[in-house]
């Protein structure tokens, strides 16, 4: 019973170290970014792509001129006739922000058939000035050890970073029909590549029940517990499966399981195999727990516990 009171404090305090992080996270957010309405932001990331204009406006003022006007045009396409509560109010206070961005450039015109490919320059250096390749680097790290070593003011930094690069690539990706060829052909690489392998950009947006195994360290406090760690390690696929096809996609950052294995063959719906393997890992983690929490840097289930789940 003890050790039950102990986990539960553990997760916990866990879940309240992350909900202070989002509050402090969300306090930083402008205006605009805090205003749009339920029927909107429920259906769109407008709120995403406002906070990243505000957070760039000092870095590239004419960038965050064209997230704003994207947020615009969404909220127009979303709603055209303004009938949402407080979607009308809205429209105008966005239109005022990209004014004032507008009156800033005394007069200058723009030539907005060049945004894309300002936008997609803008991306190759916020990367490079974050230094986000490192960024993940350090990540994975952190995924392979459960250990995170930045502070919480580091985390909160990261966290914006990657909001930011992921309103970035919304927008191009909307945008990235105006480009040029060469352009284009970049933008859709990096596109591919984004949703291919770097879960870290996707933040916690990818559902889930308890267990967030396809999202990041930052996000993911339960996914470093040594008996939630176990319990992955448990279930990775080995030597002994057949080996998958080379086409076959992996869903996140994780290592490929039974359950990948399960998926191909038998050709059961993504979502239902996540929420089955979830199911297990934590069921597993469970068992462990009353057994006792590993304290190995690579912790191991202990073969009582599996004889209990299965």
């Amino acid at each position: 019973m003890v050790r039950a009171h102990e986990n539960w404090e553990r997760l916990v305090r866990s879940t309240l170290r992350r909900a202070a992080g989002q509050a402090a996270h969300e306090r930083q957010g402008s205006g605009i970014a805090g205003s749009v309405p339920p029927s909107l932001g429920k259906t769109s990331n407008i709120d995403a792509i406002l906070q990243a204009a505000d957070w760039i406006q000092d870095e590239d003022p004419n960038v965050a001129r064209i997230l704003c006007e994207q947020a615009y045009s969404m909220a127009q396409n979303l709603d055209p006739n303004s009938e949402g509560r407080g979607v009308l109010q809205f429209k105008t206070g966005l239109m005022s922000v990209i004014k004032q961005k507008l009156a800033k450039r005394d007069g200058a015109s723009i030539d907005r058939s060049h945004d894309i490919e300002r936008l997609w320059q803008f991306y190759q250096l916020y990367k490079q000035r974050h230094k986000v390749g490192d960024i993940q680097e350090e990540e994975e790290k952190w995924r392979e050890s459960g250990v995170i070593s930045a502070n919480f003011g580091e985390l909160m930094e990261r966290r914006k970073v990657f909001s930011t690069l992921r309103a970035l690539i919304d927008v191009m990706d909307v945008l990235s029909k105006d480009a040029t060829p060469s352009v284009g052909r970049l933008i859709m690489e990096e596109l591919r590549r984004v949703k291919r392998s770097d879960a870290t950009l996707s933040l916690d947006l990818t559902p889930y029940n308890i267990v967030p195994l396809d999202a990041p360290p930052l996000t993911n406090a339960i996914g470093l517990f040594p008996e939630i760690r176990g319990a992955i390690s448990a279930i990775r696929y080995t030597e002994n499966f057949p080996t998958l096809p080379a086409d076959y996609e992996i869903s996140g950052r994780r290592d490929a399981d039974m359950f990948d294995l399960l998926e191909y063959v038998f050709g059961f719906q993504r979502d239902n195999v996540r929420n089955q393997r979830e199911n297990v890992i934590l069921t597993i983690a469970n068992a462990q727990s009353r057994l006792g929490i590993p304290v190995e840097s690579d912790p191991k289930i202990d073969e009582k516990a599996i004889t209990e789940v299965f």
